[in-house]
Order: structure tokens, then sequence, then C-alpha cells
């Protein structure tokens, strides 16, 4: 049954709070910085209105969790805390005499965020006080993405196929042990030296997971169905790259650099106030997100006059949408740059180009974008200019060409990626300060969860800073 906040303190409790809270603490400038009350209302569907015992107040449970991020806390840790951390206490609005949530009631409340998808919702209440208060000109949008670590081990190919059987047959031993005991010698490694290589190794271990996995085929238990699923995922090498974490990936950040986990991409304004947040797996492109990033625009009703990102962003689908909406896009090319060679000249009317001899090249598509325009070989090779324009040995001219993204590609480049450093610092903050740098929890959701509580946090102190009450403490 759900429960609000109690608004008013008794005077014991004032006394105390009274005496002992510093009133230049960051957590008070917070505090008197956002109301978070607005999670009763988000939350109340998720609790029966006349039944079961009284909850605590989602908004103490919820005040809770923005402890755990803001000081980087477990969630046991937080519970510990708020048993004689008298700051902590009146954070989440916890009398002397009131019970105080253990970490177990955390997590429930967590699950029951991230299950409904309400979480989602939390860092838009929070961006629509901060534009109510005056916070964030709105201007540009800076759009970019972020690796975070999943919280898992590593292992390789064979180390996963080793570790899948066993998995396999610890399950079946918890529905069926007498069936357990007769595939037990599946699960066992093979000894390596019995085989002449790693690839021979690797082999023999993966044709006993498929053997395993057809003496198991009748079993119905979801949980043996679902270590099956994720076992045969493993052998075709289909991406999956952990058992403890089925979802993350690996994916490069920065060329040569790989990792597994996620990608959270953001956008924030000019004012580093982060506007929406998204999560993909970490082989998946950011470019592939922004669709769900500009729907979080129009939902809050931002209406941006310019967007900046790095090169990853550079695409003519996402200009051409943008340049539809009145929004110009900087970003630095993804490729080489589209120049003509000495002599010629584009005629945009009719999409040609021109060798100083007077020949037109024959347009056709390339696979990055934009295209490749071919002169003849006879007419190249019977040239008088072929000593100039042919070099390194080739037969003909060829001239590439992105005439959409140099039509739409507006200048200022360089103001814009000076813009764009703000929310470099957003997520430097993210990760040093919160470290969003590693997942908390696991799963898309998980991840997806921990990067919106840390930038509802982030923004957090951004508008303690803007009131004026956290001066001092601004670049905590």
């Amino acid at each position: 049954m759900l429960r609000r906040t109690e608004a008013q303190r008794n005077f014991f409790d004032d006394a105390i709070f009274g005496r002992m809270i510093p009133p230049d603490h960051p957590l008070v400038a917070i505090d008197q910085a956002v109301d978070f009350s607005f999670i009763h209302d988000e939350v109340k569907a998720l609790y029966s209105p006349d039944q079961g015992r009284p909850s605590y107040p989602p908004e103490t449970l919820f005040r809770a969790l923005v402890l755990g991020i803001w000081a980087n806390l477990s969630d046991v840790q937080v519970a510990q805390q708020l048993r004689f951390n008298v700051l902590f206490r009146w954070f989440c609005r916890i009398g002397w005499d009131d019970p105080v949530p253990d970490d177990t009631t955390l997590v429930v409340f967590r699950r029951r965020l991230k299950a409904s998808g309400v979480y989602e919702r939390l860092l838009d209440r929070v961006v629509e006080q901060a534009k109510a208060k005056g916070l964030g000109r709105g201007r540009w949008m800076i759009v970019d993405g972020t690796k975070v670590v999943a919280d898992v081990a590593i292992r390789n190919q064979l180390e996963l196929v080793r570790e899948g059987r066993k998995r396999l047959v610890r399950a079946l031993q918890r529905i069926q042990p007498e069936r357990a005991a007769k595939v037990r010698a599946l699960a066992e490694p093979l000894p390596d030296a019995d085989y002449p290589d790693r690839e021979a190794l690797l082999a023999a271990e993966s044709a006993c997971g498929e053997a395993l996995l057809n003496e198991l085929e009748d079993v119905p238990e979801p949980e043996v169905r679902r270590l099956a699923a994720q076992y045969r995922a493993i052998l075709k090498g289909e991406g999956m790259a952990s058992f403890t974490d089925p979802e993350a990936r690996w994916g490069f950040q920065k060329k040569g650099e790989a990792f597994l986990g996620y990608k959270v991409v953001a956008s924030c304004d000019e004012d580093g106030l982060v506007t929406a947040v998204t999560v993909a797996a970490g082989n998946e492109s950011e470019l592939a997100q922004v669709e769900r990033l500009r729907a979080a625009w129009k939902r809050l009703r931002l209406r941006p006059r310019a967007v900046a990102a790095d090169k990853a962003y550079d695409a003519s689908t996402l200009r051409q949408q943008l340049q539809d909406e009145a929004v110009r896009i900087y970003t630095p090319r993804k490729y080489r740059r589209s120049t003509l060679p000495s002599g010629f000249r584009y005629e945009a009317k009719a999409d040609r180009v021109i060798c100083p001899a007077g020949a037109m090249g024959r347009p056709t598509p390339h696979p990055q974008g934009g295209f490749v325009y071919v002169f003849s070989q006879r007419t190249c090779q019977r040239c008088s200019l072929k000593a100039a324009c042919l070099k390194d040995g080739r037969q003909r001219q060829r001239v590439y060409l992105q005439p959409d993204k140099d039509r739409t590609r507006p200048k200022g480049i360089r103001l814009a990626m000076r813009v764009r450093k703000v929310i470099e610092r957003v997520f430097a903050e993210a990760k040093k300060w919160h470290h969003l740098g590693r997942a908390r929890y696991r799963g898309r959701l998980g991840v997806a969860f921990q990067a919106v509580m840390t930038f509802l946090v982030i923004n957090t102190k951004r508008m303690a800073a803007w009131s004026g009450v956290d001066r001092a403490w601004q670049g905590v």
C-alpha cells in the first residue's frame, strides 16, 4: 500500500537536524533546488491503493537511490549510512525514530522502476524542472556516446564453451538430479594435452557441447531452456560473450581498443543539462540511437537550432531529417573530403563532372555516400592531357564527390566543435565522480537505469549551482 512522505517533521527532528545539517553542503543545495515529490505520482500505479502493508514512501526510496549514485555507494552501504548518517537521513526524509529501509527494499524498488519503464520518465521530470527555473539556453543540442564496460570477467571462446556445459548441468541438477548424474561427464573439460593445438581442442569441446544440448532437448524447465539458448549462441559465434551478462557485446570506442559492454548515447545543451539518454550494445552504431534522443527532445518540447556531434554522426539521412526541421548539424567529415582535381568542374543542375578536355564523368553510387564520377577509359587514353591527369598507373580518371553533404553542410564547424566539448566534460564528470565507466548492474536495462540516474544526479548538481545556493561546491 502506497504511503506519501510526511511533509512536516516533529519538533525533536527539527531540533536535531537544524543543529547538525551544514547549510552549505551540496546535498542541502540539491534538496532546495529540486523537488523530488514527482516520484510519488510516477510510481503510484505500481502499488495497491488499499492492500498490503504501508510501504516506505517512494520519495524516500528514490532519494536513497540518488544518494547511491551521488556518493558511489552500493545498496548495502546506503542502508548502513542511513542508520547513523544524520545528513543522509535528513535528505531521505527519515525521522530520528522512523524505520530505515534495508538494502533488499532498495533492490525491490529499483526493480519495479526498471520493469515498469518508469525510470525513463524520471530524467524528463528533472529536465522539466530545470527548464522551468531557466536553466539551459537550449540553442545547441550536443550528441555523443561513451562506453560502459560490463561488470563481468572476460572469457575467451574456449572458456565460454566449457563454462556453458557446467551451467547447464548445474541447472539440471536442481530439477532432475538423476538425469544430471548421467550427463555429468559431458560437462567435464577435455585434457588439453590430448590435442595438438587450440583449434582442435576447441572443436572437441564444442562437439561435447552439441552432444549435451541434444541430451537436454526435451527438458521443459525454463531456466534450462534459457541457458540452452544462450549456449547455442556461444557455439554459433553469434556475439554473446558472457553468461553473467548475456546482452553485453564486444565493441570499439576507438580504433584498436576493444571493450565488452555497452554504449551510452546522450544529448545535452550548451549549459551541460543532459536532456536524453539511450543505451546500445557495444557492437551497435551510435547513429542508430539518435532517433530515440530526438523523440525525447520532442517530448520535452525542446527546439534546438543546431546539433553538434563527432564524425560518427556524419550521415546524409540524419542531416536531411534535421534540415527538414530547420535544425543545422555540425559534424567533422567521416570520410575523406570530396574535392575536384585541378581543372575539373562540377555542374550541380546536371549532376555531372567535366574534365579540362570537356569529357563528362558518369556518376556511380559509393557505399560511403556520395558518387564516384567515372570517365571513359578510351577517352582518357586518347586525351592529350592524360599525362597530367592519370598518375600511379591509372587507366582512367575517377572523381569522388558528396554533393548532398556539401550542399547541406553549414559553416561554423570550429565553433561547433568547441561547443561539443561540453558533453565530453559531462561524460568525464559521470565517470570520475559517479563511476559510469563500469556497469553497476547487468543487462541493457540495468545499464540504462544506471545511466539515467547518473545524468539525473548531474542535472540536480547543475540546478543547485544555477540556483546560487551551491556556488562554493559547484565543482563537486
